[in-house]
Parts: C-alpha cells; structure tokens; sequence
C-alpha cells in the first residue's frame, strides 16, 4: 500500500472530543467511556482515540506555539484496544519506535508490545487505556520493523506534518484502578498461559433419556499485566494423582508458581530441604513482588525472581503449612484472597 504525505483513507476526520490543558493542581472533570462523571488529574493535554484516518488533536498541539512541552495524551476507549480495529487489520503504520504522525496509535501500541495482537478484546475490567505520547518534528526517514504487528517503511520527510513516540501506557479498570503497561521491545515472547480444561461429563438429558457429553471446560482470567492467566481453583492446584511425581509439591522443583490477588503477585518457590532433621521434607519461600512484570520481563530476568524485586512473606514453610482454599491461601500468620495463578518454569537469568 503506498501512501503519499498528508494522504488518508478517505474516512470522516477523527472528531476531538475535547482538548484541554490540565495542571497538576487543578482537577477537571471529564467524561469517560461509561458516561459518568469523574474527577481526574493529567499533566498534558488529552484527546480522545478514534478509528478515523488520523487525530487533527495531535496536529493542533504539535503547532501550538503556547504549549512548550511537546506532549499529549490520548485516551482509548477497550473496545478499540482489539486486533479486530480497522486501522490494525490494514496496518497504518509506518516507522518503529518513532511514527509518522498519522500512524494509528492502538496499532503503534501493539507493535511495541504494549498490548498483546492476538487478542480480539481487552480484559472486561478494563475501561480505558491512557497512552503518552512525545511529539517530534518529521523524521527523514521512517524504518519498518516486524515486532508484534509489522510495521511500513516511510523514506521521505512528510512536509507540514510530525512524528510521534510512545512514552508510557497504562490500562484503567472501571474500579478507577490503573496498571502501568510495560512494552515487549526485547522481543522476548511470552510463555503459553497455564490452562485447566476439566474432562468431558456427560449428563442424561431429560427429553430423550440419553447421555449428552459436555465438552472440556476451560477457565481463563486476564492478569495484572493484561496476558490470560488460569483462574484459581482448588482442582487447579490440586495433586494430578496419588503418584509423587504427580504432586503439585513435585511440580515446584521444576516451576515456581505465581498467584495473584486483585492488586498484588506472590511468587511460591521452592528453596532447598529442611535439612538433617527432615531431609526429604522441601521448604517454600513466598515473597510479594514488588512490580507486577510481564511474562517476557520475569523471563529475562530469570524465574525464580532475583532477591531485589521480591519481599519475602513467609519463609522456611513446608508444603503442609500452605492451607489451600476455595479461594485462599491461609499461611502463619497472612491469609490472601487468590484471583489468579500460573505455573512457570525455572529459567536462568539472561543478559
């Protein structure tokens, strides 16, 4: 597809919702996605995404002799954060890591690894994505990049136009709660999600007297990092059969596990044996995570996580001092209300 300086689709004109300079000091108020009204603070001048050719916002501030720093958020309602947005299926987008100006931003997301292309929506907790954008003046040239989604090559400065680069993302829950998106630009991929299908039942339906068989169930949750996590589940963590090998305390000399609560990540590892005393008996450590880290970034950093990023919880604990709930985890003395969980294997830390 060529594409010639100042040229779009032929669609309307991305409409800009409201721009608005906000200061630190200062709250105003808004509309958000749900309709409601809500007190918010923002630093830069804010503009709303839509899947249009362009954002004539992100023009207007770029040549806005008033507005020293250069910079402008744009908020993304979830249901455009998807691979099914016309602008991502065409792949508008040129550049890799600095973008022409009329690139569009949720495929600019993608194509850093901000949000994961293969998925079709967002998680349903998500309300909105907030992204931070530097604005820069037209680049000479525009290199194309096959990360997540494969970007186009641009070799000429597009007159009277800009660039952009992405300085931060970050997801807001319709709670008001918002989680600091972190980019895949090592290219590290990501480790396939833990999943439980449950076996095939059958049940005798009541017209005809016959068994029906219901197919695997499988139960998926979206975790602090937006990626598909197994949700918690007493037959999730339970032993696989009366074999030791098939203990789920087995399973942690090769994997450490992670569990999530609503807002934290703990990580299960085990440390070593109990010693003289009891040699055949595995100690645990349980340490909260200091930042909630995608799945690419726990890999480069190695699994079990290095000491600095974890705060350790609860230590020398056997397998028996872990009372496993419904939906707990009851220790000594801390008792966690688990949303989600996964298994991830022991890796080594890479440079």
């Amino acid at each position: 597809m060529s594409k010639r300086p100042g040229e779009h689709d032929g669609g309307p004109a991305a409409k800009v919702v409201r721009i608005e300079l906000k200061s630190e000091s200062n709250g105003i108020k808004e509309e958000d996605w749900n309709g409601t009204r809500s007190q918010k603070r923002a630093k830069y001048p804010f503009i709303f995404y839509k899947e249009s050719p362009y954002l004539p916002g992100l023009q207007q501030i770029y040549n806005d002799p008033t507005i020293e720093e250069k910079f402008a958020e744009v908020v993304i309602s979830s249901e455009a954060m998807s691979n099914s947005n016309r602008k991502v299926k065409t792949r508008q987008l040129w550049g890799d890591k600095i973008y022409t100006g009329d690139s569009d931003i949720v495929a600019a997301l993608m194509h850093m690894g901000y949000f994961a292309n293969f998925q079709s929506q967002a998680a349903p907790s998500a309300s909105e994505f907030r992204a931070v954008l530097k604005l820069l003046p037209p680049q000479n040239r525009y290199p194309a990049k096959a990360r997540f989604v494969k970007s186009r090559a641009w070799n000429s400065t597009i007159k009277g136009g800009f660039s952009y680069q992405i300085e931060s993302c970050m997801a807001v829950s319709r709670s008001g709660n918002s989680v600091e998106l972190q980019p895949y630009v090592d290219e590290t991929l990501a480790a396939h999600p833990t999943v439980h299908a449950a076996p095939d039942r059958q049940i005798q339906t009541r017209s005809t007297g016959r068994h029906k068989t219901i197919g695997n169930e499988v139960s998926i949750q979206y975790n602090l990092c937006n990626e598909p996590w197994l949700k918690y589940t007493l037959s999730a963590i339970a032993d696989g059969g009366l074999k030791r090998n098939q203990w789920t305390s087995a399973r942690l000399q090769d994997e450490v596990l992670f569990l999530e609560t609503a807002s934290a990540r703990y990580q299960v590892a085990r440390v070593g044996e109990a010693g003289e005393s009891a040699p055949s008996q595995d100690v645990y450590c349980i340490s909260k995570c200091k930042m909630v880290l995608p799945m690419s970034a726990m890999r480069k950093a190695g699994v079990p996580l290095p000491p600095e990023q974890l705060v350790v919880v609860e230590d020398k604990l056997g397998w028996e001092d872990l009372k496993w709930g419904v939906n707990t985890l009851h220790l000594r003395n801390l008792e966690l209300t688990l949303k989600r969980m996964h298994f991830f294997p022991i890796t080594k830390q890479t440079s």
